[in-house]
């Protein structure tokens, strides 16, 4: 392949990955005129996995990621020699990667935003101080993010074990990735269908195994965001019915924030089964003063969403 073709495929191809308890996923988009879906490598994580790391939860599914990149020259589509293959890897190797990970390893909190230019090290202290109000020295352990939100009036902060990220620079390294940046999946689908958001009181809602992860906004003013764990049977990719515990948790919410009076809309980012799916429509059923809508993600020519579930979390950083 020549330096110029080279050049344009690593220019206009990029990688996205996502970490969570019970897998690991791995895609490579094109992003031309039309964005195409390359090639799709997903690795289950099992209980046994996960409790032998259990001093590290994120440990197995990492182990998973470094897996997919060791596979993926193998796995690319329409290889037709093993000089193809052998280029493709190459390149797949020098290929900017985009990593998503679980809300279950993340601390979040809004916080009023700081008076306009403060400086950074004064924005961090105050996020640190917030978070080590909450749950003391383990914030020393911690890599603590801040995060503007819409209308400038809040700051969403989050944190997440440093080791964690100390590891995906490793792997990254190793596999020669170059490592564009790592989002919690809460921001990546947030910033997948803020368009759709207007006035009024909105929720966005993100499904995982085991757990809920609930994004409350008024008027586009973020007022809080909560988790809670969940019953869940993966084998088979069965899920177990969240749709109660959903219910309760939203108007917990919208209580709790004055707002319980509201007519509220509901958003759901693309959820990682079709019992998940099958659920989300008894919730709808069950709550007719809810409007319930999905994420609206931008089409990628390939990815089929009754198909490709496993993937959604990763896909939600393309857009």
């Amino acid at each position: 392949m020549s330096p110029l073709l080279r050049f344009k495929s690593q220019y206009f191809t990029q990688q996205v990955a996502s970490l969570s308890a019970d897998a690991a996923a791995l895609l490579r988009v094109n992003n031309g005129f039309t964005k195409r879906l390359l090639e799709k490598q997903h690795a289950l994580v099992t209980e046994n996995q996960q409790g032998a790391n259990h001093a590290q939860p994120w440990a197995s599914a990492l182990l998973g990621l470094e897996n997919l990149l060791t596979q993926s020259g193998g796995h690319l589509t329409n290889v037709e020699s093993l000089n193809a293959l052998s280029t493709n890897a190459k390149l797949a190797s020098n290929l900017p990667i985009t990593l998503v990970l679980s809300n279950q390893w993340f601390r979040y909190k809004i916080i009023p935003a700081m008076p306009a230019f403060s400086p950074a090290d004064k924005v961090m202290a105050v996020a640190t101080h917030c978070f080590r109000e909450s749950y003391g020295d383990s914030v020393d352990r911690w890599v603590i993010r801040v995060n503007p939100l819409p209308h400038g009036d809040s700051l969403l902060i989050s944190a997440v074990d440093a080791e964690l990220i100390a590891a995906i620079e490793m792997l990254c390294k190793k596999h020669q990735c170059k490592l564009k940046s790592i989002q919690p999946y809460l921001m990546s689908g947030f910033n997948a269908m803020r368009h759709q958001l207007g006035a009024g009181v909105s929720s966005l809602v993100q499904v995982e195994a085991g757990r809920l992860t609930i994004a409350l906004m008024g008027d586009g003013n973020w007022q809080s965001i909560t988790a809670t764990t969940i019953a869940n049977v993966s084998a088979k990719d069965y899920s177990a019915d969240w749709s109660e515990d959903l219910a309760a948790l939203i108007s917990r919410e919208m209580l709790l924030s004055g707002l319980q009076n509201a007519q509220a809309n509901i958003y759901f980012s693309a959820l990682p089964s079709l019992q998940d799916e099958k659920i989300k429509q008894l919730f709808k059923q069950n709550n007719p003063a809810l409007q319930v809508l999905s994420a609206d993600h931008k089409a990628i020519a390939g990815y089929i969403p009754s198909q490709d579930q496993p993937y959604a979390m990763a896909l939600s950083a393309v857009f």
